[in-house]
């Protein structure tokens, strides 16, 4: 279906199918060290593909790395500028301890006692600057006033390696503390702010009843997150639903649900590593559609509450990196350092991005996101 609806989309702006933000994708891997001409151009790139919502990490270690020091936006107000000069909407991940506020050495460790507190005078300090009375507006006139409205808390805690807990600690209990933290220091300074929750990945629907029932967060957000990774046909749309029946068993069928993660590497034959969750170029292409289009046709999008869809990755290596990842295949272009320069190469799953984007959007795109 939505081949032929992008093939027939006019030149000239049409009716919008989805909600503002539906079409985004992930910010992260190698590409985000890159130089701050080539991550202009890439975000203004972005926002011609149909790009309309962006999810990146802000890390707390980075911004607060000793204690009681200031509070260092410099990383994050980059971000932002990206972002806002784009016309794209900005979901922050906030994750990472310091060392000071770790419960152990491991980078991805859940806060320590006093962390917890920590975490969520960091969230202040991050309200206050780019809220809606935030500092950031008043620094920077000459940008839009776009402020950020949403805010997720860390990332897949049921994975040790994202919250590394300590042995005999309960990894939902841990986060639910976080989170009860989380969405009373954000609401004191933004009340109208989306609490995005952790995005929760393969056994997301039994991890979230788990989260319900010990981590007590009933209440204690206003948006769920699933990482649906799936190379079933149309298993996307599958694990949407059963993570959807699990939110209306706790009364919470009537939030939001954004799919802050999503999508299928093509690093099959490639990778050296047996994964089942691989696949080629052509099946990329394929997962995409089917995944957005499923959510497009019959508009299950409002029937299920999914407002933003985040493709995982937006550049990646494609080439073998020291973890040996099948996500190193996963991004919409290829991304490498060639003579030290950057060098991109967009891959066939892209053109489908854009075509199925501009079909449901209504219209092709600028550098800055507005319609051509």
């Amino acid at each position: 279906m939505l081949a032929a609806l992008a093939a027939a989309a006019p030149a000239a702006a049409a009716k919008r199918e989805v909600p503002r933000g539906f079409f985004g994708a992930n910010w992260s891997f190698e590409v985000v060290k890159s130089s701050p001409s080539t991550q202009d151009s890439t975000w203004g790139r972005m926002a011609q593909n149909g790009v309309e919502a962006q999810r990146t990490t802000f890390f707390w270690s980075h911004a607060q790395p000793n204690p009681g020091g200031p509070t260092d936006f410099s990383e994050t107000d980059a971000k932002v500028i990206l972002a806002v000069s784009h016309g794209i909407e900005l979901l922050p991940v906030v994750a990472f301890g310091p060392w000071w506020a770790r419960e152990s050495d491991a980078p991805h460790s859940p806060p320590s006692g006093v962390g917890y507190s920590a975490y969520a005078g960091y969230l202040n300090d991050l309200v206050e600057r780019y809220g809606p009375s935030g500092s950031f507006w008043a620094d920077h006139p000459e940008l839009p006033y776009r402020p950020i409205r949403s805010w997720q808390i860390w990332n897949e805690p049921s994975a040790r390696y994202q919250w590394d807990v300590s042995s005999g600690e309960n990894w939902a209990s841990s986060y639910g503390k976080l989170l009860r933290y989380s969405y009373y220091a954000i609401k004191d300074r933004d009340p109208e702010a989306h609490v995005v929750v952790a995005g929760l990945a393969n056994r997301a629907d039994r991890d979230l009843d788990y989260l319900y029932k010990v981590g007590k967060i009933h209440g204690l957000f206003d948006v769920a997150a699933l990482h649906p990774y799936t190379a079933q046909p149309h298993g996307v749309l599958t694990l949407i639903r059963r993570f959807k029946a699990v939110m209306k068993k706790h009364h919470d069928g009537n939030k939001q649900l954004w799919i802050t993660e999503f999508g299928l590497p093509a690093g099959k034959g490639k990778s050296g590593i047996k994964s089942t969750l691989q696949t080629d170029d052509a099946g990329m292409v394929k997962s995409l559609r089917d995944s957005f289009g499923d959510m497009i046709e019959k508009r299950r999008w409002h029937k299920l509450g999914v407002t933003h869809m985040y493709w995982f990755t937006w550049a990646s290596r494609y080439s073998r990196g020291g973890k040996g990842w099948i996500f190193d295949w996963s991004g919409l272009l290829k991304y490498r350092k060639k003579n030290g320069q950057d060098v991109f190469s967009a891959r066939p799953a892209l053109g489908a991005y854009r075509d199925v984007a501009r079909s449901a959007e209504g219209c092709a795109k600028t550098s800055t996101g507005a319609c051509a």
